[in-house]
């Protein structure tokens, strides 16, 4: 109802209560302002891009922030990105419990971003050589989009690690909150991880980097378009400086 041309006058949101709206999404004709304004008459409407210009290095979580502010909404994105880089997102979620699983992600919603099976069975050989690593279990997670690399883990890595495929979301979030380790793509549950506070390997091919970056304490980003030798090794020196240590059985907070 918010794009046709005309608002209905048998339609009303199912948003109860509303001091101001801020909307993301593109609006070149203005109707959506304009539809927003009879549903919500008299409430400051606000719409705004959906993402930052082209042209502006910004973190979208900042952009989010900064256009909130601008809505006159009591947020300081300056705090709000540095508190991104100290403390978990979602704090509380995270599981208190032995972090003893290493969980592997090796695919994402876009398949320009992956790199194939065989560089994560390779990735998984390596870090399962660590001396520091050898208590911990190793679990590849597979989501939708990997259903076509299922048999080829299942094939090449189940006697050495456990295969996780579509686990529901509490199952999901578990999991991540229970890992010492994720390492993954460019990917919803990278973030996810990250914002868990879970140390977070994220591999970028792609993307802006500047732009996309995981937020969470203990992130650590590769950028890297071709799979090789090289990257791999890069990815195992981020597995070695994210391993525990210290009193706080954390890794040291890396700054965005």
């Amino acid at each position: 109802m918010l794009f046709q041309e005309k608002p209905s006058s048998h339609f009303s949101l199912p948003v109860p209560h509303q001091d101001v709206v801020v909307a993301y999404l593109g609006d070149r004709d203005g109707s959506v302002g304009r539809n927003l304004r009879v549903y919500f008459p008299g409430i400051p409407i606000h719409v705004m891009p959906a993402y930052p210009a082209a042209e502006d290095n910004i973190h979208v979580a900042r952009y989010l922030c900064e256009t909130l502010a601008l809505a006159g909404l009591p947020v300081d994105p300056a705090r709000a990105m540095e508190r991104a880089g100290k403390r978990a997102l979602l704090e509380g979620s995270r599981q208190p419990m032995a972090r003893d699983r290493i969980v592997i992600h090796p695919g994402s919603g876009s398949s320009r971003k992956n790199f194939s099976p065989e560089f994560w069975t390779a990735f998984l050989n390596s870090i399962m050589r660590e001396p520091a690593l050898k208590d911990h279990r190793m679990v590849v997670l597979l989501g939708p989009a990997e259903e076509g690399v299922l048999d080829f883990f299942e094939n090449r890595v189940s006697s050495l690690a456990e295969i996780v495929f579509c686990p529901r979301n509490e199952k999901l979030v578990s999991l991540l909150g229970q890992a010492g380790l994720y390492a993954g793509h460019d990917s919803g549950v990278t973030h996810l991880a990250a914002m868990l506070g879970t140390p977070t390997i994220a591999l970028f091919r792609e993307n802006n980097v500047s732009r996309w970056q995981p937020l969470g304490p203990c992130t650590r980003v590769i950028r890297s378009q071709k799979a090789g030798k090289a990257c791999r090794e890069r990815m195992v020196q981020a597995t070695r400086s994210l391993l525990p240590r210290g009193e706080t059985g954390l890794p040291d907070p890396f700054p965005l």
